[in-house]
């Protein structure tokens, strides 16, 4: 079986060393893995991941809403650069938290910027959405054409929300932990679910190779579905969606 993990944050490591998890992640059957940044500091690392692995890690430069107030004057421009650099990265993760900041601002503004860049160099769109519906309500039309809602643990009614407009649903091992994780999972049409790693999961820093795979079986079990049809579709939908446009 073959996979993509739509989201990982290599640069987090800390026990084991980005060359050790993109080979197991390959031996596991994960033939690629977008590597998202959350602060700047980030960018430059991702990209000599992204020259390191080519073909292998993708990288997504950002900024995540928990790190705006450590954004410096020009980062938009620093931001472009790197796109232009990097004709297959994504932008993000970038997004809206609530329970970090209940302040609309500056968060909105930063990620209306993100999804403008997305929108001008038709680049896929990592959006990391906690308890911000109503900040999304006066977001969607400024959405790209291929955005995700990463790590997904919200309410049905906004994944069908985004659903609807053309995104796409990730899910990380964080959702096995839910009560109504087959009834979430179940709600995504078969081709916008996507699977990611996330971060160490819980600390757990050996579920980085195989993370993805392992989820998938879980998934594919849970809906009564062959892990193979299963792990097909998925990856389908993973390599429509890493693909710019």
């Amino acid at each position: 079986m073959q996979f993509i993990d739509t989201h990982i944050h290599l640069q987090d490591y800390k026990r084991k060393c980005a060359t050790d998890i993109v080979a197991a992640a390959q031996a596991a059957g994960v033939e690629k893995m977008v590597c998202a940044a959350v602060r700047e500091q980030d960018w430059e690392r991702l990209a000599g991941f992204a020259r390191d692995f080519p073909g292998k890690v993708l990288p997504a430069f950002g900024l995540h809403p928990w790190f705006v107030a450590e954004r410096k004057d020009g980062w938009e421009e620093r931001l472009e650069t790197f796109l232009l650099r990097f004709p297959q990265a994504l932008v993000g993760e970038a997004g809206l938290d609530r329970i970090r900041d209940e302040n609309a601002e500056p968060q909105n503004l930063i990620f209306r910027r993100h999804a403008e860049l997305a929108v001008k160099y038709r680049r896929p769109l990592i959006v990391h959405a906690v308890r911000a519906q109503s900040w999304l309500e006066n977001c969607w039309s400024d959405m790209p054409a291929k955005f995700v809602l990463h790590s997904y643990s919200g309410k049905k009614e906004l994944l069908k929300q985004a659903v609807k407009r053309g995104g796409y649903i990730s899910f990380s091992p964080s959702v096995l932990k839910y009560a109504d994780c087959r009834e979430l999972v179940g709600a995504v049409p078969a081709e916008r679910l996507l699977l990611e790693t996330d971060g160490p999961f819980r600390g757990d820093e050996n579920i980085a190779s195989d993370a993805v795979p392992q989820l998938a079986c879980r998934l594919a079990a849970m809906l009564s579905l062959e892990p193979e049809e299963f792990s097909a579709r998925v990856y389908q939908n993973s390599l429509e969606f890493i693909t710019p446009w």
